[in-house]
């Protein structure tokens, strides 16, 4: 598929009102007919370019590529799976419903009021299963047209028995904006578990933290 003419998406940031990057790994598009998403890992990309980081680095971005599609296999039979149209030169094509649960909640008000029920389900099957992902932000969840929440970015999930990443892997995808990141840092490896946690209880964006939910896993 030729994404040239796609439209560029942007969360809406959730303390300012203005559109803002949804992360640092692959360049979001959005087909005009707003029915086909666009994970672009493609290197270099309009959308990563303009970031503020430590670096851009192709290997970087084909690790997180090849983390996406690692995890998207893993659980997608899953019911909160995303709905893989294709894959192909480093560009992961989704079944798309307009919005992301972060249009819903900050453009729209008009998120689910079943979303807090909805994404413990999800993060509950997958630590479940033995996996933590750490992207649990409302731009990383949408509704399909039947009310089934579902989501994306999978880059950063790990599993529970060994949940290090080796900096030199990463470097280039870390925000600058947060210091949750670099206080996940040990030595020459971050800790994403740490990231998971801490989500949970204070990055996590949606109407309310996720605390409850912390409690369940780690009592």
């Amino acid at each position: 598929m030729n994404i040239e003419n796609w439209n560029l998406y942007f969360k809406n940031h959730e303390t300012k009102n203005i559109p803002a990057y949804t992360q640092l790994c692959y360049e979001p598009r959005i087909n005009p007919e707003g029915n086909v998403f666009c994970m672009n890992f493609s290197y270099p990309n309009e959308y990563q370019s303009k970031q503020v980081r430590l670096c851009y680095d192709k290997k970087h971005v084909q690790f997180m590529f090849e983390r996406e599609c690692k995890y998207l296999n893993i659980f997608k039979s899953k019911q909160y799976a995303p709905e893989i149209l294709d894959i192909e030169d480093n560009k992961i094509f989704i079944k798309w419903y307009h919005h992301t649960c972060n249009d819903l909640y900050y453009k729209f008000n008009n998120l689910k009021n079943t979303w807090f029920d909805d994404i413990s389900k999800i993060i509950y099957d997958q630590v479940n299963l033995g996996y933590l992902k750490a992207t649990i932000y409302p731009h990383s969840h949408y509704y399909d047209n039947f009310g089934n929440m579902r989501c994306i970015d999978f880059y950063a999930t790990i599993e529970k028995n060994n949940p290090f990443l080796n900096l030199h892997d990463i470097e280039s995808v870390i925000g600058l904006d947060t210091n949750r990141f670099f206080e996940a840092i040990k030595e020459d490896k971050i800790n994403v578990e740490s990231l998971f946690k801490s989500g949970l209880l204070y990055y996590s964006k949606w109407p309310k933290n996720l605390t409850e939910i912390y409690k369940n896993i780690y009592g």
